[in-house]
């Protein structure tokens, strides 16, 4: 293994466990006492299925289907064995070590699609991207969903190139489980499909690769089906969750204070779901009318601005400012779309995967409110593309000694 890589895993992974032993404590979000944010919401639930064995999250005496069970399952399992608060320290610990694996195998794929030097680039802008720091500390699902979306376009890019039922197979398992800590990656085998028309897959290796995944994958999610239709009465496979982010979204730039949506909420979580529901959609109805290029414009650039203009960073790591990470941040986007625009290097296919990815989750989160918390899980992959631009620029810089020349080199 490459000791430059070593050497930025050891460091990160020291600092890492600083950021959580020292701040680890204060950054909850919510407050254990009013119960108002998704940390303490998760870890109540956590305890409620180890004293009731049952899943909840706005009530405690409540069965729910507004989040999916994959995070308090894992947090469940860490307070049965290490105790209810002792619990939560190592799940922390635990989130760093995902993100040290994480790094390995952002490493690994960027080491494919380039080469070396862009890898380590890669592996060190990823290492001192502090959201990655902040992301491990929180009690929310961001470092188990985005070490899951590593794990997965590692594993895609290895069944796209070799087609070993294997890595379809793993694919599969994978793919299961990251739904069932968020629903958004539910529709990823659209991306793969895209790739394997470009890989020229005859429709037999489709159907029956597509065959294998699915049946893997609804098998994982079969028995959070089961449970829901047992408790409810009625065929959930996700949650029941989107109305409110739906109704939010059609709000332009968020703004609730000219046009107040004034429905009436129940104290049912399902019965208000379909509400707020079927409240935004009477808005897009009287609204998008009257307003045809306002809305259009909102649900394109209005909305994508908002998923990618900031970094999730919401506490200062040592004291370094919201303002340097952002600039940061910003930099990153602007170098990642100078290597898509400009192909600054030779894009082998499997960067599709790549691109892909982070064109799905923009629009998949289109509808809806967006934030740079969903942003966050694609950071990675934006920053291999940023890598690439910048070893670019520091070879054209080094190699002619004077002015940078951009040259377009067309997709293998």
């Amino acid at each position: 293994m490459n000791v430059y890589l070593i050497l930025i895993l050891l460091i990160f992974a020291m600092i890492q466990a600083v950021v959580i032993g020292y701040y680890g404590e204060q950054w909850y979000l919510g407050d254990f006492v009013k119960m108002d944010n998704d940390d303490v919401k998760y870890i109540r639930s956590a305890w409620n299925l180890l004293d009731k064995h049952m899943f909840v999250y706005h009530d405690v005496n409540q069965p729910t289907v507004f989040i999916m069970p994959g995070y308090p399952f894992i947090l469940a399992l860490f307070m049965k064995i290490f105790g209810k608060i002792d619990g939560l320290i190592v799940v922390r610990y635990f989130q760093g070590l995902l993100q040290v694996i994480s790094l390995y195998l952002i490493f690994r794929i960027c080491k494919d699609i380039f080469n070396e030097k862009v890898a380590l680039i890669a592996v060190l802008l990823n290492a001192i991207y502090l959201p990655e720091m902040v992301s491990a500390g929180l009690i929310l699902t961001e470092a188990v969903f985005k070490f899951l979306l590593v794990v997965l376009i590692f594993t895609s890019i290895k069944a796209v190139k070799s087609k070993s039922f294997y890595y379809y197979a793993l694919g599969g398992v994978i793919w299961g489980l990251a739904i069932l800590i968020r629903p958004t990656i539910l529709a990823y085998p659209i991306v793969i499909l895209i790739v394997w028309m470009i890989y020229k897959y005859s429709v037999k290796e489709i159907l029956t690769r597509t065959l294998l995944v699915l049946f893997i994958g609804i098998t994982i999610m079969s028995p959070w089906g089961i449970r829901n239709f047992v408790v409810f009465s009625k065929f959930i496979p996700l949650t029941l969750s989107s109305g409110n982010p739906f109704l939010q979204g059609t709000y332009i730039n968020y703004d609730q204070t000219k046009d107040p949506a004034g429905y009436k909420t129940s104290s049912n979580i399902i019965e208000n779901d379909k509400i707020e529901k079927e409240t935004g959609i009477k808005r897009l109805q009287q609204d998008f009318p009257r307003k045809p290029l306002s809305y259009i414009a909102w649900y394109t650039v209005g909305k994508s601005y908002y998923f990618w203009y900031v970094p999730y960073y919401s506490k200062d790591v040592f004291g370094i400012p919201f303002v340097v990470m952002g600039v940061f941040h910003v930099m990153l986007l602007m170098l990642a779309l100078g290597n898509i625009i400009l192909y600054r290097a030779k894009l082998r296919r499997e960067s599709l995967i790549l691109l892909l990815i982070i064109l799905y989750f923009n629009i998949m989160h289109l509808p809806y409110f967006t934030c740079s918390r969903y942003a966050y899980p694609i950071m990675s992959f934006v920053i291999i593309f940023a890598a690439n631009t910048l070893y670019n620029l520091i070879k054209a810089r080094n190699d002619g000694g004077g002015p940078l020349h951009f040259k377009k080199i067309p997709l293998q």
